[in-house]
């Protein structure tokens, strides 16, 4: 059962890239999230082990270290309001606010939280960009 437009939650998860292989915590990624996503209220990245499918363990100690959104403070949006997300062993220079680390060489997954979707997520003109794979 779907959420009221407007109200509630709804979960979206990935764990492939933009090439159809597998998220490896060995490797560095980038999600573009658009400024005008269909959210009234609020969006979450959390980071999850492909393996136990519990959170995410990184070895850090915040809640920060295994989730970015866009109510965490100090994450970077760009001008047009636009966010780029960084999940891998390394951050990229300057994007260390956005940034969540993976550790070993095993999978991962995230859980797109969007808190009261708009109506472009139900009727499936909204999408988020598939995970990019920086070289």
């Amino acid at each position: 059962m779907n959420p009221p437009v407007g109200a509630g939650q709804v979960y979206m998860t990935a764990k492939r890239d933009s090439n159809g292989e597998l998220l490896r915590a060995d490797r560095t990624y980038r999600l573009h999230v658009l400024a005008d996503a269909p959210i009234k209220q609020f969006w979450s990245a959390t980071l999850y082990s492909e393996n136990t499918r519990r959170p995410y363990d990184n070895g850090g100690t915040e809640i920060r270290d295994g989730s970015l959104g866009s109510r965490t403070e100090g994450v970077k949006v760009f001008d047009d309001g636009s966010v780029d997300l960084y999940f891998g062993p390394e951050a990229p220079d300057g994007m260390e606010s956005n940034f969540l680390k993976t550790v070993g060489d095993d999978g991962w997954f995230i859980y797109f939280h969007i808190y009261a979707p708009e109506q472009p997520f139900f009727d499936k003109t909204f999408q988020l960009h598939d995970f990019e794979l920086i070289k």
